[in-house]
């Protein structure tokens, strides 16, 4: 239990604290667990990097299929192989991966900045514009893969492409509502790109993202959930303004709706829009009314229910459950409500109970894909680093350990786009591990691990031969790279562990040297060395202050 209590240092568990060994040996464990994280990781850039097509130098969709699919391809694998090479490989970063970049928009962009899926050899797989399709893969690549790289990464190319993107959705809406245009009639596409431009007008309180945020809202609040039961139809039939499909799909490509509504109303609220008042009530009635037909016994939710009568209509659990929580989690920090916290807190209980929720026990049966579990795992992650739970802690390293052993020997998981939120799941981890700090250059045979005591981290970096480097701190992303006044629970975010003020003064003890550094060289990164017998070990802690002044 002492790791546990080391690990979340917000839980007070212990009446005395851990000594300097039980704080060191627990960090170097952590560093045990990244480490095998990374180097999968890294075994899985290094075999889809040997797939490019020779013409388009793009990304097959499966081992099977060489189609460039941009749903698929663009939005779950080639994101995460980019994150991969960031940690493992820098000179990948530089020029194969940014190399598909310029591939992709050269191949695939077809109207405006919106994408289309490139056969193996160049040209699009349909030869006439299908505007649906089209908006739906741009819209899967802005949110499952550009969105996450610009959280993780900063405002790189791919935040100037995921911009690009959300200026032509809007621009080639092809719905006619009541309240506007809009991107589709799917909860699935709507709920995407709300959540992508919650972000980016934050970040640039650009009009053009207020406006198609309010037009979806109030299709969605004063049209569609009203007619439902509550409830926002999977598809919706604007001509005859009823439901297309009754369905309301608790699991993946139908619960990003609540999500998106959860993240507009939040910006509402935090830039003071006269709009808010409008969906304060019909924001909380949705959550009441989800969490009223959609948990099961353990308070996990189901896959689907009717809209008619609100039946379950397909009784297996949600694996990516901690999506639609992050929705009741958001309207808890937008309403203040305990019963939408609790609500959570009883969900992460019950995974933690019953480790089914997180991957397959059995290990040999695989029951499920890969990606089921990884997006299980992801849930759990991101409300550990707001609810952090011991216990929870504990499950969880018990069946990450059983979802990395599912790579086979050449790198390969499954053999699908899939296999990129492998690596999306095991970074996510890795950061965890390392309380967001990480090395440059990274070598197989490199261990770093944190563990964080208030505002306290204690890193440990240990080597197999002796390696000189840096280390680089996390910053608070939400805040630098969109803007966010509120770091409230994602769809696809890293969470942030340890992180350091840029203007900030910081005591960093290596071994027996002390020196203070500000907070932005700890993020471009101080120089150590490794390869001892014994591992080097790094203290960070903020200075008192400010003001800094002395007597």
């Amino acid at each position: 239990m002492i790791f546990r209590v080391l690990l979340f240092c917000t839980i007070s568990l212990c009446l005395s604290a851990p000594s300097f060994a039980d704080v060191t040996e627990t960090a170097r464990g952590n560093g045990e667990q990244a480490r095998e994280a990374l180097i999968r990781s890294k075994r899985v850039l290094d075999a889809y990097l040997k797939r490019l097509d020779p013409t388009t130098g793009l990304l097959p969709r499966t081992g099977k299929v060489s189609t460039w699919y941009v749903r698929d391809s663009a939005a779950d694998l080639y994101p995460f192989l980019v994150m991969a090479a960031y940690y493992t490989d820098r000179p990948a970063f530089e020029t194969t991966l940014m190399e598909i970049l310029r591939n992709e928009i050269r191949y695939s962009t077809r109207l405006g900045m919106l994408s289309d899926n490139v056969l193996a050899g160049g040209g699009f797989e349909k030869e006439e514009i299908d505007l649906d399709s089209i908006i739906f893969g741009s819209c899967e690549y802005a949110k499952d893969g550009l969105l996450p790289l610009t959280e993780l990464l900063g405002h790189h190319a791919w935040y100037e492409r995921m911009r690009g993107i959300a200026d032509d959705v809007i621009a080639h809406a092809p719905c006619d509502s009541s309240f506007g245009k809009l991107p589709s009639i799917s909860a699935e596409v709507n709920g995407e790109f709300l959540q992508v431009l919650a972000r980016l007008a934050f970040l640039t309180h650009d009009s053009r993202y207020i406006q198609q945020m309010i037009s979806i809202g109030d299709f969605y609040f004063h049209e569609v959930i009203p007619e439902c039961n509550g409830l926002p139809a999977h598809l919706w039939d604007l001509k005859e303004r009823k439901p297309a499909a009754d369905d309301f799909v608790f699991s993946d490509h139908g619960n990003e709706i609540a999500g998106g509504l959860s993240e507009l109303v939040l910006f509402l609220k935090e830039t003071g829009h006269p709009k808010f008042a409008d969906y304060k009530g019909p924001m909380t009635d949705l959550i009441d009314t989800l969490l009223e037909c959609g948990l099961n016994e353990d308070g996990v939710w189901y896959s689907k229910v009717s809209l008619a009568d609100k039946r379950v209509t397909d009784a297996r659990h949600a694996h990516c459950w901690g999506y639609l929580f992050n929705a009741v989690y958001t309207t808890y920090l937008i309403t203040g409500e305990e019963r939408f916290l609790r609500a959570t807190e009883r969900a992460m209980r019950a995974v933690t109970e019953k480790p089914t929720y997180l991957d397959d026990p059995e290990g040999s049966g695989r029951k499920y894909g890969s990606n089921a579990y990884s997006d299980a795992i992801e849930s759990a992650i991101v409300f550990l680093n707001r609810l952090p739970s011991g216990e929870t802690s504990e499950v969880l390293d018990v069946c990450v350990k059983r979802f990395l052993s599912r790579q086979r020997e050449d790198g390969i998981i499954e053999d699908w786009y899939g296999d990129g939120n492998y690596v999306r799941t095991a970074l996510m981890y890795v950061l965890m591990k390392s309380q967001g700090t990480w090395i440059e250059p990274w070598r197989e045979d490199t261990r770093l691990g944190a563990v964080r005591e208030g505002d306290k981290v204690t890193l440990t970096l240990e080597t197999e031969k002796p390696w000189q480097g840096k280390i680089r701190f996390d910053i608070p992303r939400h805040k630098m790279y969109f803007n966010l006044p509120v770091n409230y629970t994602r769809l696809n975010e890293f969470p942030e562990w340890y992180t350091v003020a840029l203007d900030r003064l910081y005591t960093v003890r290596i071994g027996d040297e002390v020196k203070t550094c500000v907070g932005g060289e700890l993020r471009n990164g101080i120089p150590v060395s490794a390869g001892n017998e014994k591992p080097t070990v790094i203290e960070v802690s903020p200075v008192e202050g400010p003001p800094y002044g002395t007597k």
